[in-house]
């Protein structure tokens, strides 16, 4: 049986040595090759159908702000890091918001949520973990109502963005510093 494996092993070396295998192996570890990617729809009907209506109610509010889809939350809020990042990561790093709405500085403002039909008990678990983190920050959390796509954009301006701005608020004016 060895004299058997000593040829095909030889073989396979000098296949090696001269390269003529090489465009074989590169195939097997080659990701686009073994996976080819094709575009994907980023948003559902109903997720287009809200992104419309909340750049509507964003343009009123913040006319030069920013409307993002599926955010992860690591990127919309900051925590300290005294304990382990890594830690934090590993818990919610796969949590994500169905739409963030940013004023033209890219700080979130709001965060709007849409409903989850039949939750799971895996997905309810990981909707609670993500409330809880975005109910310890000063954002507007709102769940998406599909009242609002026959709305004239004011209703849901105020749903989204339920505090005042304050008197020293400039960041949408012409003559603001940055």
């Amino acid at each position: 049986m060895l004299n058997l494996q000593i040829p095909r092993t030889v073989g396979a070396w000098l296949s090696r040595l001269t390269g003529q295998d090489a465009p074989a192996r590169a195939e097997l570890t080659d990701t686009v090759m073994r996976w080819p990617p094709t575009p994907a729809r980023v948003l559902a009907s109903a997720e287009r159908h809200a992104h419309k209506c909340l750049a509507h109610a964003l343009a009123l509010e913040h006319p030069r702000g920013y409307l993002l889809a599926h955010v992860p939350l690591h990127k919309l809020v900051r925590v300290p890091r005294h304990n382990s990042y890594r830690e934090w990561l590993s818990r919610t790093g796969l949590l994500t918001v169905d739409f963030a709405l940013c004023d033209e500085h890219g700080v979130v403002r709001s965060v709007v949520l849409m409903p989850l039909n039949d939750d799971p008990l895996r997905q309810a678990r990981k909707r609670d973990r993500l409330l809880r983190v975005l109910g310890a920050t000063d954002l507007a959390v709102t769940s998406w109502d599909r009242a609002w796509q026959t709305d004239d954009g004011e209703r849901l301006r105020s749903a989204l963005f339920p505090k005042p701005r304050g008197a020293g608020y400039f960041a949408d004016t012409p003559h603001a510093a940055h």
